[in-house]
């Protein structure tokens, strides 16, 4: 085990730029090393020696803090007091929907089927601010474009298609986080957090529906447990959607559960299925029948260590069912600024 523990201490050291001392044999004792200049020789090699091209000199404290910049990022803990990061992030997604419907041939009706394809694309900028007391301040500033294609097929041969684009900013999202709970022994950290999706987004754009344009308030509470090197995270939400214009949409609950993986110091992976169910929307005070939605998704996600304070985040997300999207992915860019607001 001892010699297993020395061989991996080896390569961190080799990967980060540690310089390790050897001992001096019997024959070169005298030409000891003054202790001042010993304490120096212990330095990151990238302080008194040439880096190899493309190599990464990550710090010890960067080192430890890849595994939980993830985590931050994910929301189950949060940042220390005056700490900012900021994160640019940008994501495509792909629905397909079919419905069955009738057409007029020749004075007769024939069944046919229409195909609608949507194809997302949001770009969004979020900021995390830790603040006293273990809480921290959110905000979301996204845009979104999205194109509607409608095909038409009879006999599985397309016959008619149309297709329309739509873009405008989404939903500003400001949010405060708290922690609640320390982990202990057998409870986990609990993170409390409230967010309101204001209804600055737009509803619709040259007839294509963007989904904004609604107040929402959300409340979620988020789960995380370590067991080196895995932490285990879960999560629960509760999303309330206001009236305007007389539509309504409807709650929605939803909860996650999934593990992130440390594969080295500087790289995580993630597994997390997220689901939920949206309850019927309203319309004049009426409930639009069928208009409920049941949402599932896998998450396969990854996250490295590119420089000392920036982070490179990927993830794939699959469809479980017919009212998620089909596919998805999203590429961020968080970065943590080394000093402190205040």
């Amino acid at each position: 085990v001892i010699l297993e523990l020395l061989e991996r201490v080896e390569m961190l050291e080799r990967r980060v730029g540690v310089e390790r001392i050897g001992a001096k044999s019997s024959e070169s004792s005298a030409d000891v090393m003054e202790p001042d200049t010993m304490s120096d020789a212990g330095k990151f090699e990238g302080e008194n020696s040439e880096v190899a091209p493309g190599t990464v000199v990550v710090g010890e404290g960067d080192v430890e803090r890849a595994l939980e910049r993830s985590l931050t990022r994910a929301g189950v803990l949060l940042l220390p007091s005056g700490f900012l990061e900021i994160e640019p992030a940008l994501s495509y997604s792909r629905q397909e929907d079919s419905t069955p419907s009738l057409i007029m041939s020749d004075s007769l009706l024939a069944a046919a089927d229409t195909e609608l394809n949507a194809n997302t694309l949001n770009a969004d900028l979020e900021m995390r601010l830790g603040l006293p007391w273990d809480s921290q301040l959110e905000v979301g500033l996204p845009y979104q474009w999205r194109n509607v294609e409608s095909v038409n097929s009879f006999g599985f041969v397309p016959f008619e298609s149309s297709s329309q684009s739509g873009s405008a900013l989404g939903d500003i999202r400001l949010g405060l986080a708290k922690t609640l709970l320390r982990e202990g022994l057998w409870r986990p950290d609990i993170v409390g957090r409230v967010t309101w999706d204001t209804a600055s987004g737009e509803r619709e754009d040259n007839r294509v529906p963007l989904g904004g344009g609604f107040n929402e308030l959300r409340g979620s509470l988020s789960m995380i447990k370590r067991q080196d090197p895995i932490a285990i995270v879960g999560g629960l939400t509760y999303e309330y959607s206001f009236e305007d214009s007389q539509i309504k949409p409807g709650p929605l609950i939803g909860a996650s559960f999934g593990s992130f993986i440390a594969l080295s110091p500087e790289t995580s992976m993630r597994f997390i299925f997220s689901g939920g169910y949206q309850y019927e929307s309203e319309l004049a005070g009426d409930t639009l029948v069928g208009s409920d939605r049941t949402l599932g998704t896998f998450i396969i996600g990854g996250t490295t260590l590119l420089a000392p304070g920036l982070l490179f985040n990927l993830s794939v997300n699959v469809g479980l069912t017919d009212d998620a999207d089909d596919f998805g992915v999203l590429v961020s860019l968080p970065f943590r600024f080394d000093n402190p607001l205040y």
